[in-house]
């Protein structure tokens, strides 16, 4: 496990910073991409106002290999000072960066390999959250991952793997970003969510949704934090397990202040939301025909930390 912070005023300077820091932690560097094992990452700084993530299988970024999507971190104006936190972890492999700006703000990015359940292709992943064309934190989250954007340009699913919608409510359109994206070739495709088709891609909190609402404890206020548990539905229309997102736990921040950190036993974490705290909303919130507030509500992410 490793750990850094520091800060960053460019969307190129975030890409150098966590190349550099994957391979101080023994990820290999071969221009823009990142590999480790068979897991391979493109990461691109694609404008002033973006950093891009993309991956394709064996490292070869053509059709069919190349992931049809990409994932992104957009900010009009990038935040001239950002502060970053940097995490990477071994079995299974993951690195994993917050960034946090304008005091409550915070932006997500992260790759590696999955751990799997059973002998299947694949494995590698990727995430970053992602927004419509030009649309700054235009993102949200729900409790149970029913999140589906109502319009094409509707803020768009943050978490990590968390909504299998792939196409917006108003005209079936099929959205080309997903904020989570996982090289898995056991029902034929290359990458999921499989890109024009109305197929139900990997994500985690169909199953484990009824613990997640019921956050946090009653008896002591605390969160249980559930670990990033992968779905896929089979072709008979059963959900099989088939692995989990290493060293990071979803949360429920109701009793926590972002960035803050707890001990469970042998073992602290660091605790974000997933892009602003906002206790108006604790379930979060989409966008609907009726109503345009969005949120992330108290939705969060837990890192597995070793820092000061």
């Amino acid at each position: 496990m490793a750990y850094q912070t520091g800060v960053i005023t460019s969307a190129a300077d975030l890409v150098v910073v966590i190349t550099d820091f994957a391979v101080a932690n023994g990820w290999t560097s071969n221009g823009n991409v990142l590999s480790k094992g068979d897991t391979y990452i493109r990461l691109t700084a694609s404008s002033s106002s973006e950093v891009r993530i993309d991956s394709a299988r064996n490292g070869n970024f053509v059709a069919p290999d190349l992931c049809v999507r990409h994932s992104r971190i957009y900010n009009t104006s990038w935040p001239t000072s950002a502060t970053y936190h940097l995490c990477a972890f071994d079995n299974p492999d993951t690195v994993w960066c917050t960034i946090n700006f304008a005091v409550t703000t915070h932006q997500h990015i992260g790759f590696g390999t999955i751990e799997k359940y059973g002998n299947w292709a694949g494995g590698g992943w990727f995430h970053a959250q992602h927004t419509p064309a030009s649309a700054d934190g235009s993102v949200c989250s729900v409790i149970d991952g029913s999140q589906q954007p109502y319009y094409p340009s509707s803020p768009r699913e943050c978490a990590l793997f968390w909504s299998p919608n792939m196409r917006d409510s108003w005209n079936g359109y099929y959205q080309e970003n997903a904020a989570s994206n996982l090289h898995c070739e056991l029902r034929g495709y290359v990458w999921e969510p499989p890109t024009g088709t109305a197929t139900i891609g990997v994500h985690c909190p169909t199953i484990l949704s009824p613990i997640q609402k019921y956050n946090p404890n009653v008896f002591n206020g605390q969160t249980v934090l559930t670990p990033f548990q992968l779905f896929l539905q089979n072709t008979d229309g059963h959900y099989m397990s088939i692995g989990h997102v290493g060293h990071l736990r979803f949360v429920r921040l109701t009793n926590y202040n972002p960035g803050d950190v707890i001990e469970l036993g042998a073992d602290r974490w660091k605790l974000f939301p997933w892009h602003v705290k906002n206790a108006a909303y604790p379930d979060g919130k989409q966008a609907a025909y009726s109503d345009g507030n969005y949120s992330t509500g108290l939705l969060g992410v837990a890192v597995l930390y070793d820092g000061p």
